[in-house]
């Protein structure tokens, strides 16, 4: 079990990667490489998404170098239970690293990465400097004047020195060196004379999208455009830092007010915005939020993120309420993995019923998770989840094979003949693995690839909408269907209908609640969309049917397929095999 206090630091550092591996034995019980079971964001973007998670250990990691052993790391590591720690230089990725292993209770391999590139250029520039010294120190000669001259280069020497190691070489802010340096004398100082200290976490919005549509330089032009704008708001009580990356600190000292924060934080987002700099700004203030400085950027920060998830160039103030929401996610992080891990999703299967004959059309595959601890775990809670860490991926492809499994028995045990539909994220479609995977179930598995529909939302198309359809075509070819789901809420456009290789349409939900009333526009709607999409040769399935009343106004519309509480209710497969 991955311990929690471990995703907690984790949560307050963007630029540190985390991978936890489980080890593989050898039929004597003996340790010979070891198996990612998660990786996150920061660690796939310190390795150029280079790591591949279902890749051993003894070939993943030959991307940083292959002059380390690093099964024999992870070997002294579970033998010591000490931490192993080291810097190099990765040829492969160009960029120092500096790296560490550790042992945890839970017999997983943890392994912490940090570029620390930055860090050696700092380095070589105070050898460098420090060779001038002693050079210079060397030169010295008993002359007065002369030794005075001497004195005075050494101390301009030292003074550049200082300023090189507290200020970014960029913007020339004060860096997070400077930061950690003074923060904790002002958080003393506003408990010495009962004030309070505001700290404003700002994120440049889609820099990285900038570096890769424009290049770096044109990225460091909007870095340093905006520290030169931020430096307009120095003064006594505020401080204006270069954290790093695209990250900005605003220390505000001898605040009296949470108004005053409200004003200097929309100031400075306005500011920004007039030079076309969109910015996400998360704020705590100390002791109102937090007791310390680790907890008051930690807050900060957790707020800033708030503001990326709900929409971007915006601020907020940090509540408890956010850091509850983390600990819950961390908590279903692990969860989640432990379910994997210990095979403890489920397989429901909801009827879905041809309108005109009330024939059995066929079910769709819906998953469901039950926790020893938790309880019965909502799907629209831990998919979301599950689709950011990338472990929707594993627990989608043990769906496939899962539906796979139970239509190769229906079909020997009952001849079924009818569909089985099965939703995918956008994230497996994302996989370049997924279609050969299909492709080797199916291979694996007796059954017809015509029952087997895949069900896609609208969400898919928000990104490369040309892979999507690339790869929806790839497994249509397998002769697998493709089924839109919840058309008309989202991103709906009819040329999606044109785009993808689709053989089903369902209407969301939302347009059947209302089509039973007069004149109402979703009946009107729906009726348009099912003359449309007939006529492409679509097959149309209504979704949320829940009424005799909704069932015959989709009848006389010639909807052709039902899916709802009337005609049943998501069930195991024993209640199926029962229906069969």
């Amino acid at each position: 079990m991955l311990d929690l206090k471990i995703y907690e630091d984790i949560a307050s550092f963007t630029s540190e990667g985390l991978l936890v591996a489980k080890p593989r034995y050898t039929e004597k019980n003996e340790i010979y490489d070891f198996e990612p079971v998660y990786i996150n964001q920061a660690y796939e973007k310190l390795t150029q998404n280079k790591i591949q998670k279902d890749q051993a250990l003894s070939e993943s990691m030959l991307i940083l170098s292959k002059s380390i052993d690093w099964i024999a790391l992870g070997q002294k590591a579970f033998e010591t239970d000490l931490y192993y720690e080291q810097s190099f230089f990765s040829q492969n990725l160009n960029s120092w690293f500096f790296v560490s292993i550790k042992h945890l209770p839970s017999k997983l391999l943890l392994i912490n990465l940090h570029d620390i590139s930055k860090d050696k250029e700092l380095e070589q520039q105070l050898r460098r400097q420090n060779l001038r010294l002693a050079a210079l120190s060397e030169e010295l000669v008993l002359s007065k004047q002369d030794l005075h001259n001497k004195l005075e280069k050494i101390q301009s020497l030292n003074s550049s020195l200082e300023h090189l190691a507290f200020h970014d070489p960029l913007t020339d802010l004060p860096n997070r060196s400077y930061f950690n340096e003074i923060i904790n004398n002002i958080l003393l100082n506003a408990q010495n004379i009962n004030t309070k200290v505001a700290l404003m976490f700002i994120d440049i919005d889609d820099l990285k999208d900038i570096n890769d549509s424009q290049g770096h330089n044109f990225g460091d032009k909007v870095l340093k455009l905006a520290g030169n704008r931020l430096k307009h708001f120095e003064k006594d009580d505020i401080q204006v830092f270069r954290f790093g990356g695209d990250e900005f600190l605003v220390l505000m000292t001898n605040v009296q007010s949470h108004n005053s924060v409200v004003t200097i934080t929309d100031t400075i987002l306005e500011a920004l915005n007039i030079i076309n700099i969109p910015v996400s700004a998360g704020i705590s203030i100390y002791p109102d939020d937090a007791k310390s400085t680790d907890e008051l950027l930690k807050f900060a920060d957790m707020a800033m993120y708030q503001v990326k998830a709900s929409g971007k160039n915006s601020s907020i103030f940090f509540e408890q309420l956010m850091h509850k929401q983390l600990l819950e996610r961390l908590t279903l992080e692990e969860k989640i993995g432990e379910a994997i891990k210990n095979n403890s999703f489920q397989l429901y299967f909801q009827p879905q019923y041809d309108i005109c004959s009330k024939s059995l059309r066929g079910f769709e595959a819906l998953l469901r998770w039950h926790d020893k601890d938790l309880g019965w775990i909502q799907p629209d809670l831990f998919i979301p989840v599950a689709e950011d860490t990338k472990l929707i991926i594993p627990i989608g492809l043990w769906v496939i094979e899962k539906t796979f499994q139970t239509l190769e028995k229906w079909q020997k045990d009952y001849d079924f003949k009818g569909i089985i539909s099965i939703n995918v994220s956008p994230v497996q479609l994302k996989d370049p693995n997924f279609v050969f995977e299909v492709e080797a179930l199916l291979n694996k598995y007796a059954i017809t690839p015509k029952l087997i529909e895949i069900e896609i939302t609208e969400g898919v198309l928000i990104d490369n909408t040309e892979q999507t359809v690339k790869t929806l075509n790839a497994i249509k070819k397998l002769g697998i269907g493709i089924s839109l789901d919840d058309f008309g809420t989202g991103y709906s456009s009819l040329s999606y209908l044109k785009e993808l290789p689709l053989t089903t349409l369902k209407i969301d939900k939302a347009f059947i609640e209302n089509i039973t009333t007069p004149n109402s526009l979703e009946a009107e709607i729906t009726d348009s969309i099912i003359s449309l999409v007939s006529k492409m040769g679509l097959d149309t399935i209504a979704e949320g049917v829940e009424s005799e009343e909704q069932f015959e106004a989709l009848k006389k519309i010639n909807c052709r397929t039902s899916q709802g509480y009337l005609m049943g209710r998501p069930m195991p497969e024993s209640e199926c095999e029962s229906l069969l």
